[in-house]
């Protein structure tokens, strides 16, 4: 505690510093006279774009606890985030909106609103998380794209002229974009395996005059099941074995692989288990790399574009370390010990927010260490380290478990088509018990107002450093 007071006291004095030009002739202007705070990127930035509807009726409207910037005064503004409070650092005010709708509402710009960072948004693909369609999606969440955000700005008047700060935050929803892939082509694979394993048993057990037909007929039953929404590997299994027999009774011969149907389930399932595994840990994996490596890249080129269109004050913050969350964290297989059996999934989660941020760092140097001319990179993933490392140091209680109780407001957003336990929704009402204000999770990968405060605390240090507050 009493280092996080020394920090506090050490930040406070250099932004009187910055405030006062840094000098010592009676100069109270600071360092850089912003005309306004530009913001992109995902839910860690957004300002509010879903607060609107049923999010908005049930208290909520962005990914933290909402509500707790309210006891400030009466207006009953959802709780600041990083973005609003470095925008309130820079130029006096929070952010807001530039865009709101989504779950059930038409979207709509927002004048005067500079803040384009949507909840679930990738850095390209607009099927962010939530978003199953992509553009002009408004059932569920927008997820209007960092490159689409850009876009908007511009379309909205918007332009660079070097006056204005500009925050950049993304790529959290591309890993899990990636690692939904890997999954869903895991599981292709573990299928695939699965119906040629079925099929190469079952038919072994056919005459030989009767094999050809019996492999057309078996596995033509198998992707008939197989597309149907309520597959399992038993049901597909339980078709595979009738078939075999069906096919046998049409054509009056023995299969005699169909009296080993449970020894046949279990081969062919380890088989899918096998095959499913390995694409993960291989071919998987690679591609999920890959696609990391090109969202920032993506990313990069977008920041070097401000840029040349004549921004001059950009702040990049990478991604926090995203497998220390609660989410990750539970993919961890333990032992009845108590050791880990298996942590693969968040040594993988942590291998794609790795390649990630080294990936649009280095894109962003013109040397290691040296960003280009008109960006601040902001290194989150190490502090959020330091910060589970040493929580006391950072004045946190918890950064373990998450303060909101997500039972609660599922109801709400089941209604809104999204029911993954969300602090979209999260406010005082729906907190666990005890005090959570020290929290740094306010559900499975969103921060706290605390957190957040924390974040801010970072990036505007970083900018008072460069010279840029």
């Amino acid at each position: 505690m009493k280092q996080f007071r020394v920090l506090a006291t050490a930040l406070a004095t250099a932004l009187l510093v910055a405030a006062c030009g840094g000098g010592g002739d009676g100069d109270q202007s600071p360092a850089i006279k912003y005309t306004k705070v530009v913001s992109f990127g995902d839910s860690l930035s957004d300002a509010g774009t879903y607060n609107v509807g049923p999010i908005k009726a049930s208290g909520g409207g962005m990914f933290t606890v909402n509500g707790i910037a309210s006891a400030i005064g009466a207006d009953p503004v959802p709780s600041y985030n990083w973005a609003q409070l470095v925008s309130a650092a820079a130029v006096g005010k929070a952010s807001c909106s530039a865009r709101v709708g989504g779950f059930g509402v038409a979207e709509i710009a927002v004048a005067g609103c500079t803040n384009y960072a949507q909840g679930g948004a990738r850095v390209a693909d607009p099927k962010g998380v939530g978003n199953p369609v992509g553009v002009g999606f408004t059932a569920g969440p927008l997820t209007e794209p960092m490159v689409t955000q850009i876009a908007n700005y511009v379309a909205d008047g918007g332009s660079f002229t070097g006056n204005e700060l500009v925050t950049v935050l993304g790529g959290a929803n591309d890993l899990f974009g990636q690692t939904d892939k890997l999954r869903a082509d895991a599981n292709a694979a573990g299928g695939a395996a699965l119906a040629t394993s079925l099929v190469t048993q079952l038919v072994a057990g056919a005459p030989p005059a009767n094999q050809l037909a019996a492999h057309a007929f078996i596995g033509g039953a198998i992707q008939t099941e197989a597309v149907k929404a309520t597959a399992t590997p038993t049901s597909i299994i339980t078709a595979a074995v009738t078939a075999a027999a069906t096919h046998a009774g049409i054509n009056a011969y023995t299969n005699t692989a169909v009296a080993n149907a449970a020894t046949i389930g279990q081969t062919a399932g380890a088989a899918a288990v096998a095959a499913g595994n390995n694409y993960a840990a291989t071919t998987g994996a690679v591609n999920a790399l890959t696609g990391m490596a090109v969202a920032a890249t993506t990313l990069a080129t977008s920041v070097k574009s401000m840029i040349s269109s004549g921004a001059r004050h950009v702040v990049v913050v990478n991604i926090p370390d995203v497998s220390q969350t609660p989410m990750a964290m539970g993919t961890i297989v333990y032992n009845a010990d108590g050791s880990i059996k298996d942590n693969s999934q968040q040594q993988l989660v942590l291998a794609l927010t790795t390649k990630f941020n080294t990936t649009l760092q280095t894109a962003l140097e013109t040397a290691p260490g040296v960003a280009i001319p008109g960006v601040v990179f902001v290194d989150a993933f190490a502090e959020n380290q330091r910060q589970l490392l040493n929580p006391a140091h950072y004045a946190l209680t918890n950064v373990k478990n998450v303060a909101c109780n997500l039972a609660l407001p599922a109801n709400v957003l089941a209604t809104a088509g999204k029911t993954d336990g969300s602090s979209l929704v999260c406010n005082a009402k729906n907190l666990i018990a005890g005090d959570t204000s020290h929290y740094l999770f306010a559900d499975y990968v969103h921060p706290t107002p605390f957190g957040h405060k924390l974040l801010a605390q970072f990036v505007t240090k970083a900018l008072v450093i460069a010279g840029w507050l």
